[in-house]
């Protein structure tokens, strides 16, 4: 098979060093090695520009790479962005600072993306979750997060409206197809919404095998329950999150699936908010999340210390 040239795009934001060099050296033995690597430093304030391309030059040396750093600081999915239209090779892979890639990570993508009878316009993969010191947590992610299931086909846009399943690390897709959907919403991190738009747009697939040692630490920006410690934090973050974020992918489709998610999100308001018959509401519209809604109907109305002890289960993946 013939093996397109690959970008890798790594978007890097105060990184542990021990954490990015084992990342880089990964990345340095894959056995279809990227064309090049991308890396964009969002402006971190502590750990300087030179003290990264020297981290670069010693363990990357395999394949080029390009450093940028940005002004001010932009987030993440700015910072992708600025990345995708940096490169210029005709595939791209999302890259995280602190994970590790199994060395077939990048060419096992590559012929599922191109030899997959579903002509998948976009793959992830599954990964294995590591803590902070390297130690393995779950062999695959399921086994840790029960409700995160890894989806092929097409029309999974219904499903990618209520949770994502493609982890930015593990994408994989045509640089022209991801620059034809910029910019990325403020309201989506980048790899929810662009296996959104794929997903519009024609069929996903996924290597079932974990293609990458996926770490969780406190400083993850992604999670079951990141920025979350309370009942109040609860109701002010996550109902919103979600109503904001199908909002947004309602820029890009108006579907029966996506006004239901859109009614379903204003039954959680209204019942966060005691609301008159918000109860109600979001118990009629139960079967769009059945999980969430009887969380949400039963958790939200337990007294904190016991709405805490939740939250500590579903962050160990008991529940």
């Amino acid at each position: 098979m013939h093996h397109p040239a690959v970008a890798v795009l790594l978007a890097v934001y105060e990184p542990r060093e021990e954490w990015l060099s084992a990342l880089l050296d990964s990345l340095n033995a894959q056995t279809l090695l990227p064309a090049c690597l991308y890396v964009r430093d969002d402006a971190s304030p502590t750990f300087s520009v030179e003290r990264l391309r020297g981290l670069l030059e010693k363990h990357v040396t395999a394949f080029p790479f390009v450093l940028s750093q940005s002004e001010g600081n932009q987030g993440s999915n700015k910072t992708f962005a600025t990345l995708l239209r940096d490169a210029r090779e005709p595939y791209v892979a999302f890259c995280d600072q602190d994970d590790v890639w199994l060395p077939e990570k990048l060419q096992r993508s590559v012929a599922l993306l191109l030899e997959s009878p579903l002509r998948p316009l976009l793959v992830c993969s599954d990964v294995s979750v590591i803590d902070s010191s390297g130690r393995m947590l779950a062999s695959h992610i399921g086994k840790l997060r029960p409700r995160h299931i890894l989806r092929r086909g097409y029309g999974l846009s219904s499903h990618l409206l209520y949770r994502n399943f493609a982890i930015g690390c593990t994408i994989l897709i045509e640089r022209e197809r991801a620059l034809s959907y910029l910019p990325f919403p403020p309201e989506a991190l980048h790899d929810h919404y662009l296996a959104f738009r794929a997903s519009l747009d024609g069929a996903l697939d996924y290597l079932p095998h974990p293609q990458v040692l996926y770490r969780v630490h406190g400083a993850n920006q992604t999670g079951v329950m990141t920025g979350i410690s309370s009942k109040e934090d609860y109701i002010r973050k996550r109902i919103p999150e979600f109503l904001h974020r199908v909002q947004a992918f309602g820029r890009y489709t108006d579907s029966r699936a996506l006004r239901e998610a859109l009614l379903w999100g204003e039954a959680r308001a209204a019942n966060a908010n005691r609301q008159t018959h918000g109860m109600r509401r979001l118990f009629f519209l139960r079967r769009l999340n059945r999980a969430t809604s009887y969380f949400e109907l039963i958790a939200l109305r337990l007294p904190s210390p016991l709405f805490r002890m939740l939250l500590r289960a579903i962050e160990k993946g008991i529940l």
